[in-house]
């Protein structure tokens, strides 16, 4: 780690080389255990399987991208370039509950100059899902269209490459601020407001065409149209539709325009790249993340009244749960962000043959989704302990116990986000028939004991330290992460499986008491998760520490 010591010439190139093999170092101690060798396992298979989606599309828009360039109307490939953006942006804050990203705020015990900390930022951030897939998906757009017309291959380069670099700082943009947001309890109710009129706000994005869907006139086609025509003008200045005109512009023989264009596509990277440096900039300076006071405070009186009056460590365990919940911005956000994609989609498509569908099943589709923003609680209940892990077993506290307290706010937590779920569900789509009220009633009674269990035995043996203020998350969860997924997988198909045959032979009736059946099977599961905990804690005591009571 010498090299990090020289901020400039080639004590720069010595930092880049140290951090290369300082990961290279880890990765192979990490494969000395069998945990080791599974994260790296898991992470081979995610980003391969990522890579997987990233080829497939990038082989469409390349087709796509040829035929618009080849057809001499480069300006379609706005039409391309707009879902590459839309997913690079969407994709990750979607799925940060399931994503690694590595806390680099650790460089900062090192002397490292501001440059060079803030292209550690951005060189990691490369390595995301959405990073990923979406340049993979450029590139396909570039081979496309570059093989079309070789004339423009730089033109097409710089577009490419300067669409690549907006969306890459973009993403490390949004990520930072809403870190810094969510961070403090004043900037996370601001945020919260503007997501709730963000909620209501799309109420109002379907247009006047669906409310008269069913006597459409030559006068309305017509407004629709001349809204789209003033939708396809307005995003000619935003990156996408700048990358397409700057290629057309090209093409039609205009090189300044062309230039131009690209001059507003850069200015564009440039200001995300500015917001982001202010960020980084203030870490840089020791900014900390967090809602302690600046000033210090008189020391609070020796007794006071408890939160939640119960007796026994489980009632101890449910407040500091509760309290660790209220006080973190980011896990807020991450139990409350899949009710967005509820209510965006529980309607289906208006005007569309799916209503009946959505009416039907929203409810049991969106319960099952809504169990994604519980997964940090769920599978990693004990990584928001940090360092006072070691006082559960210096405590004579069984540890079925504590398991038990903080199941018991995962169920609380879970019945809240089912009534909201309910509620957008209802006032979305309606409410759906008896029967399916049934199943899915019978489905809950198997899926939640079945996730606290699975959530149990993941969260001993393969626990990871939870930044309980930045959407970055430890190394070393993402076989955690895998695995949720898969028992999350399997639960809902389950579900499905026992419903949906049932369903086409016309025995749907016995789909409830199938499902009761197996409920009490995950409920027998989940009580015996709690009996060995004791036992699953002590064989992984020391692999618990080490990885819960690390520096951050």
């Amino acid at each position: 780690m010498a090299g990090l010591a020289r901020p400039s010439g080639v004590g720069l190139r010595a930092q880049y080389a140290a951090v290369a093999s300082m990961r290279w170092q880890m990765l192979l101690h990490s494969l000395r255990t069998g945990r080791g060798s599974f994260e790296l396992g898991a992470r081979l298979l995610s980003q391969g399987f990522f890579a997987l989606i990233g080829i497939g599309i990038g082989l469409g828009l390349g087709f796509g991208a040829f035929q618009v360039t080849a057809h001499d109307s480069p300006r379609m490939l706005a039409a391309l370039f707009w879902p590459v953006l839309v997913f690079w942006q969407v994709v990750p804050i979607t799925i940060a509950s399931f994503q690694e990203n590595a806390d680099l705020s650790i460089f900062l015990r090192f002397p490292l100059n501001f440059p060079s900390y803030a292209l550690f930022y951005i060189l990691f951030g490369l390595f995301d899902i959405g990073s990923l897939v979406g340049g993979i998906a450029l590139v396909g757009i570039w081979v496309g269209a570059s093989v079309a017309r070789p004339e423009l291959a730089g033109w097409i380069t710089v577009a490419v490459i300067l669409f690549g670099a907006f969306n890459v700082l973009l993403t490390r943009m949004i990520f930072s601020w809403i870190d810094r947001w969510l961070a403090q309890r004043k900037t996370r109710e601001i945020l919260g407001v503007v997501f709730l009129f963000l909620i209501m706000g799309a109420q109002f994005l379907n247009p006047v065409y669906y409310q008269h869907r069913g006597h459409q006139s030559g006068a309305n086609e017509t407004t629709i149209m001349q809204r789209f025509h003033d939708v396809v003008r307005a995003q000619r200045y935003l990156p996408p539709g700048l990358a397409a005109t700057a290629v057309n512009a090209a093409h039609e023989g205009k090189p300044l325009a062309a230039g131009s264009d690209l001059l507003f596509l850069a200015l564009y990277a440039a200001a995300a790249g500015a917001l982001l440096g202010i960020r980084l900039r203030a870490e840089y300076r020791g900014e900390n993340l967090g809602e302690a006071p600046k000033k210090s405070i008189k020391a609070a009186p020796a007794r006071r009244r408890h939160a939640i009056e119960g007796r026994g460590p489980v009632a101890a365990v449910v407040e500091k749960e509760i309290r660790y919940l209220m006080r973190s911005g980011i896990l807020l956000y991450a139990s409350l962000a899949p009710l967005i994609i509820v209510f965006l989609f529980s309607r289906g498509m208006p005007g569309g043959g799916d209503v009946g569908f959505a009416r039907e099943y929203a409810l049991p589709l969106g319960v099952a989704y809504s169990f994604l923003g519980l997964t940090r609680f769920i599978y990693n209940n004990l990584g928001g302990e940090g360092a006072g892990v070691q006082l559960y077993f210096l405590s004579p506290t069984p540890f079925r116990k504590v398991m038990l307290g903080k199941n018991i706010v995962h169920t609380l937590i879970f019945l809240v986000e089912l009534v909201l779920v309910s509620v957008i569900v209802a006032y979305r789509a309606g409410m759906p028939s008896a029967e399916i009220l049934a199943v899915t009633l019978a489905w809950l009674l198997f899926a939640v004991p079945a996730q606290l269990a699975m959530g149990n035995v993941l969260s001993i043996t393969m626990a990871y330290r939870m930044n309980m203020a930045r959407m970055a998350r430890e190394p070393g969860s993402l076989g955690n992460s895998l695995l949720s997924l898969v028992v999350q997988g399997l639960v809902f198909g389950v579900g499905a499986a026992v419903y949906v045959p049932l369903n086409i032979t016309g025995h749907s009736g016995l789909a409830v008491p199938a499902l009761l059946v197996l409920a009490a099977g995950s409920f027998w599961l989940w009580q015996w998760t709690l009996a060995s905990a004791a036992g699953m804690v002590a064989s992984q005591k020391e692999s618990l520490v080490a990885t819960l009571y690390k520096a951050a």
